[in-house]
């Protein structure tokens, strides 16, 4: 995390983020006999914290110097744990003066500015100013950092926020946070007991701001009891006249009648907990489907200035369904929530979606699938850009951090100087969008050097800095008609193979109609959804496959034609991206790479929710983690793990050396046909890498080629037809060691997807299903074995061993320790850690699975 932060002077920071109220707001607050309200805090480092904290608190309330505003402290009985299952403790917050807790709970839904305290101990402060990027690898200062990043990532969770303030008290000294989805921007420390008609006059500041300024998201309407949208929600959760049995069925008609599933319902009145704030959200909408966007019920805590009425659909929902870990990257959250106009229910997303030009909105992406009737994809209602709300710390970066020319490095770096001495004056508004980007590509997460322009495009068709370590987010919304079921509640090893037949015909049917790859298939994007089928006449509802969030779909890249990256980073799910894209060092992702995803989403399914012979639970258990989780490294690149690229590489499912990965069922045989694929591909791109290392002048000129079909040199074997018998017989024997003719064909199946396809339907007909779905083959009282931590190697790639959580450092509460977030081994990109039992997470700022 050590690069996302960035530095910001006291009175730049608070004049950019707090501005001066106009004269017809509250005035400012009295002054005591002494003058200075925090004068019994001169001995603050002397004293103990939760002293310091009560002062503190007295010192902001007795004196009013947050007009509208409370500071209380938290207390120390943490939220319900359907709200807050870590049950964190912060040690205090301002709130709305109506919200103030009393209670002795923290709150979360209501902080509107959330305060830390720690001793005035250099070791417990979180950042360091001279530091150029304020973060240290210092543990204890990591510890506390991780603490509070706990804390913001928790009220964005729970809150509908652009950003977040944080005040963190240390002694006699104060820093202020401000976070959004890219970063960190933060204060120097500041001594607010000798400067304290400074500090009065931002906390005066602050008390006048809306909550616009503050952060919170105008779009976004709390409900409370009593209003008649809050009463909406609750009828539409507790109706049971519209429910519809979702179970496969023969129908009578042809048709569901207008209604909801039962699953669907119920999953909707699961999110309204208790506690947990219910939102109308807004969404751009077109101009015939537009409601008005004054809203009928008027926000508690809403702005001065009135909404500008534009075409919006409005949506009601309470707890997420899904939400994205971690503080920095796309934020995502899904609802089931219910149309304001329609009253029924949708499926509504809520990210931060990468900020590039070249990175076009899903919802354009999946209007164009539904163009041209593309199935099992979600149907598009509305989408857009949420009141063009960016995230602002990339250009505070870039403010700091500016380009200079060699002709103009001396005057500039007269102005940037001058411009930190008169901090005194208003800060413009950021230059980023003037400064010149660059792009660069990172094949697997580690930063490299700009390649040279050889296509003859201009630095200016890029938006984003080669030097800038934080991405660009802009907020976005989506709605769908489609409210689907995860993955995991597949009922059967049959269904489930059926299930991923139907989304490798959507992503064959998205290639060929729109010419879009997916590129994120993974096990989040793999959905259910009942649906009624026709088959000799009979209508039956079954459950089918969706192919779900196309928001990294990029158009299908067309054999040499340069191809520049829309972003700075490799997008993707670690867990479930091809080897050859995790080993080989390909930039482009192919279809055959989409469909080895397939493959592993598959498998890990299988295997923690069949069950597996001969193997007990511990077993696979370890299995999973060794395959989805363990990486290597290489030259400072995260790379395939072992177990994965092993797999791939022999074509063989093995627990152990002498022991077969088998279900007993026809998912034996169609497992064996789809890795016999995998390996010819395996051993052509490795013969390919072999050819281009002897030859380094070649491979300057020519792109490594990512079309396998290029290197089949058999003239008489034809694979693109309707007659599947040739490649038939290639798999029942295993293709020679070497690019023979039957290594190359079996690679040129993944080129097209009529050939897996194929393998998919003949399994699904063929006798033998019998697997059950089991609860879960990972024990609740499995946890990932304690290894030690690996330094980086130049010349091998290492398994991954997860960090130690040792004992907390001095002055750290040891129940905050263990439950905030440790900071990642390898920066700038992390492969994230498969989602199986509560666990401790690794890290928060996870910029990749979100």
């Amino acid at each position: 995390m050590a690069h996302y932060g960035v530095h910001a002077e006291l009175l730049e920071f608070c004049d950019e983020f707090f501005p001066k109220p106009t004269p017809s707001c509250t005035t400012r607050p009295k002054p005591t006999l002494d003058g200075n309200p925090f004068a019994a805090l001169r001995n603050a480092e002397k004293l103990l914290e939760k002293n310091v904290r009560a002062a503190f608190t007295a010192a902001v309330n007795v004196h009013g110097l947050a007009p509208g505003l409370k500071m209380a402290e938290c207390g120390e009985r943490p939220d319900p744990a359907a709200i807050d299952p870590e049950r964190k403790k912060i040690d205090a917050a301002f709130y709305n003066v109506d919200d103030v807790p009393d209670d002795g709970r923290q709150r979360w839904a209501d902080q509107i500015l959330s305060v830390e305290f720690k001793r005035d101990d250099v070791s417990l402060d979180p950042f360091d100013d001279d530091e150029e990027n304020i973060c240290t690898p210092t543990l204890t200062r990591k510890a506390v950092r991780g603490q509070i990043i706990s804390y913001a990532e928790l009220i964005f969770a729970v809150q509908q926020r652009v950003a977040l303030f944080t005040l963190v008290v240390l002694g006699t000294r104060v820093r202020f946070i401000r976070w959004d989805r890219s970063g960190t921007v933060v204060t120097r420390a500041f001594d607010y007991v000798q400067n304290w008609e400074v500090f009065c006059e931002i906390l005066w500041r602050i008390g006048n701001c809306t909550m616009t300024q503050l952060g919170f998201d105008p779009s976004a309407t709390r409900l409370y009891p009593g209003q008649a949208e809050y009463d909406l929600m609750d009828a539409a959760a507790d109706n049971v006249e519209g429910d519809i049995d979702e179970s496969e069925r023969v129908v009578s008609e042809p048709d569901l009648p207008n209604g909801h599933f039962k699953y669907v319902r119920e999953m909707f009145k699961k999110s309204l907990v208790d506690g947990w704030p219910r939102y109308m959200l807004e969404v751009p909408a077109p101009v015939e489907a537009a409601t008005t966007a004054t809203s009928a019920t008027p926000a508690r805590h809403s702005d001065s200035s009135p909404k500008v009425d534009r075409p919006v659909r409005k949506f009601l929902v309470c707890k997420p369904e899904f939400r994205a870990k971690g503080m920095a990257g796309r934020g995502t959250r899904g609802y089931v929530a219910v149309d304001c106009t329609t009253k029924q229910f949708v499926w509504l997303k809520d990210a931060w979606r990468a900020n590039y030009k070249k990175v076009d909105q899903e919802g354009v992406m999946l209007g164009s699938l539904n163009s041209v009737e593309v199935p099992f994809v979600p149907t598009l209602l509305c989408h857009g850009d949420i009141l063009q709300q960016k995230t602002a710390t990339p250009d505070w970066w870039e403010r700091k951090n500016p380009l200079r020319s060699p002709t103009s490095s001396a005057s500039t770096a007269t102005t940037s100087s001058s411009a930190t001495a008169s901090s005194h004056t208003l800060v413009g508004p950021s230059t980023s969008g003037s400064l010149k980007r660059k792009w660069v590509e990172e094949p697997c997460g580690a930063p490299s050097a700009p390649p040279q322009n050889t296509h003859g495009d201009s630095d200016e068709e890029n938006d984003w800095r080669t030097d800038c370590p934080l991405r660009l987010h802009m907020h976005y919304r989506l709605a769908v008609k489609e409210v689907a079921m995860s993955l995991s509640k597949f009922k059967n090893d049959r269904q489930l193979v059926g299930i991923i037949y139907d989304c490798i015909r959507a992503h064959e049917s998205a290639v060929k109609r729109a010419k879009l790859l997916h590129r994120d298939v993974s096990a989040g994007n793999i959905l259910i959804y009942p649906t009624v089928m026709k088959t000799r006449g009979i209508y039956w509802l079954k459950w089918s496959g969706l192919l779900a969030d196309w928001e990294l779909s990029r158009a299908v890249h067309e054999p040499d034609t340069p191809r520049r990256p829309r972003q700075p980073e490799r997008t993707g799910t670690w867990q479930f991206m091809s080897v050859a894209l995790l080993s080989h060092g390909l930039k482009i992702v192919g279809v055959a790479d989409e469909l080895e995803s397939f493959f592993h989403v598959m498998l890990y399914y299988a295997v923690r929710y069949l069950k597996v012979e001969n193997c007990d639970l511990p077993t696979i258990a370890n299995y999973l983690y060794t395959y989805f989780d363990l990486y290597g490294v290489d030259n400072g690149v995260y790379v395939c793990g072992d177990k994965k690229r092993q797999t791939i590489a022999e074509g063989r499912l093995t627990v152990s050396v002498n022991k077969k990965l088998e279900f007993g069922s026809p998912l034996d045989t169609l497992f064996s046909q789809l890795l016999l694929c995998f390996k010819a591909r395996h051993v052509v791109l490795a013969n390919e890498a072999e050819k281009s290392a002897k030859s380094p002048s070649k491979s300057k000129t020519q792109a490594p080629s990512n079309d396998i079909g290029a290197l089949l040199v058999d003239e008489e074997m034809d694979l693109v037809n309707t007659d599947h018998s040739k490649w038939e017989k290639l798999l029942v024997v295993e293709a020679e060691p070497g690019l023979d003719h039957k290594t190359i064909a079996l690679a040129e199946q993944l080129s097209k997807h009529e050939t897996l396809l194929h393998v998919f339907r003949k399994a699904y007909v063929s006798d033998g299903w019998h697997g059950a779905r089991v609860e879960d083959n990972i024990p609740d009282w499995w946890a990932p074995p304690t290894q030690a931590v690996v330094a980086l190697t130049d010349t091998s790639a290492a398994s991954n061993k997860r960090r130690k959580v040792g004992p907390p450092p001095p002055g750290i509460n040891a129940q905050k320790f263990l439950s905030c977030p440790q900071l990642p081994l390898y920066p700038p990109t992390y492969p994230p850690v498969t989602p199986k039992k509560p666990r401790a997470p690794e890290t928060t700022w996870n910029r990749r699975n979100d």
